[in-house]
This record gives structure tokens, sequence and C-alpha cells, in this order.
């Protein structure tokens, strides 16, 4: 917990235990208000600086002035005021900033890929960066600590990491290539294809759904002349 989370706990069991202790109530709710304006605050600032570098040519500025935009802007700030993560908060930014890109605005998926941000954290979408659509011939799991010590200069143990690709499995983010889909990959580059190996490799790819939440949250910071 944090200083501003101990306070409000401890003003609460104040107030529980204390009759009559209507002003504490007041001051608690009064403080979470506070807290939610700042971290509502934090996103919209950080879209804010993505929209002012987004390019012109990109922006849908029909969109921008039309009650879609109006609703889209609620959604994200109905996640964004409990957020604590500044993550998450980065991401919230990233999906406004990108809902409003001409070929985004009307797109009939992104609240869906909104839902889907508020589930992951760092490690989740770095996993989801270092896929692709196709079965790449590599351990996903030892290319994932590599890639992100390198980046973050920060050490993860291979059971942290599998816990994470089992829960972007179970949020059908990413997947397994199957074995005809390997068997041919090998084939095709001269190697004889085993179950065994199969098996014993941790490989995985994106799904549909995976590729596009990552693309969509990508066109944020995408200039118009840079394709995924």
């Amino acid at each position: 917990m944090g200083l501003g989370d101990l306070t409000i706990s401890a003003l609460k069991a104040v107030s529980a235990f204390c009759p009559g202790a209507s002003s504490i109530a007041s001051l608690v709710s009064d403080y979470q208000n506070y807290k939610q304006v700042k971290l509502v605050e934090d996103v919209l600032n950080r879209f804010f600086g993505l929209i002012k570098e987004l390019d012109n040519r990109v922006k849908d500025l029909e969109y921008m002035k039309s009650h879609d935009f109006t609703y889209d802007l609620l959604q994200t700030v109905n996640y964004a005021k409990d957020e604590q993560d500044e993550f998450r908060r980065d991401m919230y930014a990233k999906y406004l900033t990108s809902c409003c890109r001409i070929e985004n605005s009307k797109d009939r998926n992104k609240r869906i890929f909104l839902d889907y941000m508020s589930k992951l954290d760092q490690i989740d979408f770095f996993i989801l960066k270092s896929l692709s659509t196709h079965y790449i011939d590599q351990n996903a799991i030892d290319d994932v600590i590599s890639k992100y010590r390198y980046e973050y200069k920060v050490d993860l143990s291979p059971s942290e990491v599998l816990i994470h690709f089992y829960y972007l499995t179970s949020l059908s983010i990413i997947e397994m290539p199957d074995q005809e889909e390997v068997d041919n990959f090998r084939t095709s580059h001269g190697e004889k294809p085993t179950r065994r190996a199969y098996k014993k490799e941790r490989i995985y790819q994106r799904t549909i759904l995976g590729d596009k939440l990552y693309k969509f949250i990508e066109k944020a910071v995408e200039s118009e002349h840079k394709h995924n």
C-alpha cells in the first residue's frame, strides 16, 4: 500500500467506529475524488502530448468533434480514474490517441481493445511486441528474457515469464502454433521435424486479436509514413 491508500484505510476505519463521524467520511470521499482527478489528469496530459505530435493528415477531426469521441473519452476516463499503474495510464493515453486516427475512428472493435488494455502490464505488452502472427523458429520464453534484460536491465525468471505466456494465452491474445505449421516451416528450411522437439520448445505467436490489439496501440505513435 502507498501512503495515500493507507491514509484512506485509516480514515475509513475511524469513520466506521466513531458515531457521528460524517465529516471524516466526507474527507475520505474528497480525498478519493482528488486522487481520481489527478490520475485522469495524468492520462489526459499524456494524450494531449501524443495527439499534438500526431500529423494532422492522419487525424479524424470530424470524429474528434463528435459524440463518439466524447463516449470514447468517457470510457477511457472510467478506466483511468482508479488506475495506479503508470504503464496502463500511458496505454490509455495511447488508446485515446489511436482512436483519433482516420483508419481507427470507426473501428467497432476499439472498445474491446480498451478492456484488454486494462488487463495487461508492461511484461505482457513486451511479450506481445516480441511476437508476430507467424511461427518464429525460436524459444519465445528465452527470447523475451534476453530482450527484456537488454532493454530494461532487469532479469526475469523463466517461470515468471511462462506465467505471463499462460495468462496471455487464456486471454486469446497469443497462442502456440499447431504442429503442422511448425513442421512445414522446418521442412522448408531443410530440417527434419520431430514431435518431441515441438513439445519441448516454448513456441508462441500472436493471434489475430493480439495482433490487432498491438497494432492499434502502436498507431498512437506511428507517423503516416510508417507501417507495421
